[in-house]
């Protein structure tokens, strides 16, 4: 420097205004002030007189404030949806234990008739449980996919809920005043898209199962069938089971 000593300071060092790198017109070399809505760009002072004098525009810094307000306001209906999909995902998963408990419990009632009325029928009552476990087996692949599906679908649903807020968050924390404000209309559309796409999901509830005894006749099945419950959402099933005392 011909003008003699001058001080060399890092960047984090100097004063707030003068520390965000990039936030400079090339053209002028003056600080970004404005930002321009007809042109949706951040310029100059300079640049605003000499090429966007006729358009609208406003001080960046109250723009940038406008557009926090707007994501922030956008953003605060998903916390809400996001804490309710959690929710079904929970609800979910409780039915799910509460249908394997029902489906052990319905082969140990199948196991013990089976082990009832083995003396007389060995070969007829073994191959009935056999069939009626494969019977239970198969509802129980089915409603463990319908399970999975479920919960397949909710967690989907959170997960772009919760991506989304957290890339608008870091947005409004870290991107710099020409990201925001290029961004912001996206942010707000996109939050909208998606409390459409993801509406609260109904209360899920898992099939249930039951074992019923019948009456034993040397025509019929000795063990019983799994029939479904009425009344259920999905293909809920009971276990009938014939008594082998003749009384149902």
């Amino acid at each position: 420097m011909k003008s003699g000593e001058h001080d060399v300071k890092p960047l984090d060092a100097v004063l707030p205004e003068h520390q965000s790198v990039g936030h400079y017109c090339d053209k002028h070399k003056e600080r970004i002030r404005i930002y321009c809505f007809d042109c949706q760009t951040s310029v100059c002072s300079t640049c605003c007189l000499e090429a966007h004098v006729t358009h609208k525009f406003k001080q960046i810094d109250v723009v940038v404030k406008e557009c926090v307000k707007s994501i922030d306001d956008d953003i605060e209906p998903l916390t809400s949806r996001i804490l309710s999909f959690r929710s079904a995902a929970d609800h979910i998963q409780a039915e799910s234990t509460k249908l394997l408990r029902n489906i052990h419990g319905i082969e140990q009632e199948i196991k013990n008739k089976g082990e009832e009325v083995k003396q007389s029928f060995t070969r007829l009552i073994d191959r009935q449980v056999s069939d009626l476990l494969d019977k239970l087996q198969s509802l129980k692949s089915t409603a463990e996919k319908e399970v999975k599906s479920q919960v397949d679908a909710v967690q989907l649903a959170l997960t772009e809920l919760e991506t989304f807020k957290t890339s608008s968050l870091e947005l409004k924390s870290k991107g710099s005043p020409s990201d925001i404000t290029q961004a912001a209309s996206d942010v707000s559309v996109r939050a909208k898209e998606l409390l459409q796409k993801h509406v609260i999901p109904d209360e899920y509830h898992a099939p249930s199962y039951m074992f019923t005894s019948v009456s034993m006749r040397e025509d019929q099945n000795f063990i019983g069938d799994v029939i479904s419950v009425p009344g259920t959402t999905s293909s809920f099933c009971v276990l009938t089971c014939f008594s082998t005392t003749g009384s149902s």
